[in-house]
């Protein structure tokens, strides 16, 4: 073998290894639950931290919302995309009729779809890394 060749099977393992070329983890973060009284409301921010990965053409998220109980409140199907590849978003969605405050926990259910540039992947629940600022915890 010579020293291209050996160069380029050195180069695809360390990728490999690595995870270039695979699928990138996508950051999400519930950033704060805000009233809206005008509407009787509750508006969700989330941040989405996409810098490792490609654009997001679609991405549809799966919630369940639980209250301070732990009793399932409401659930919603809400669609997150487009997501640009090395950028992080912002995007936010009203929970109708529902007080901030009764929302304990956010359930990440399923990806409803998912899908870049490449086509559908079925591995997105997965490539999701998670995190809160605010009272309501978020989990998958």
């Amino acid at each position: 073998m010579n020293h291209r060749n050996l160069l380029q099977a050195l180069l695809l393992t360390i990728g490999t290894y690595t995870g270039i070329g695979s699928a990138q983890e996508i950051k999400l973060e519930l950033n704060k639950m805000e009233p809206q009284p005008e509407t009787k409301a509750c508006r969700a921010y989330l941040v989405f931290d996409n810098s490792a990965g490609a654009a997001i053409e679609a991405l549809q998220l799966d919630l369940i919302l639980f209250d301070r109980t732990g009793v399932i409140a409401r659930r919603l199907a809400v669609d997150t995309a487009p997501l640009r590849a090395a950028k992080t978003t912002v995007k936010l969605f009203d929970i109708p009729d529902l007080d901030c405050n009764d929302v304990g926990r956010i359930l990440i259910n399923e990806v409803l779809e998912c899908r870049d540039a490449d086509g559908a992947h079925a591995d997105c629940i997965e490539r999701l890394t998670l995190s809160t600022r605010a009272e309501t915890q978020l989990v998958k």
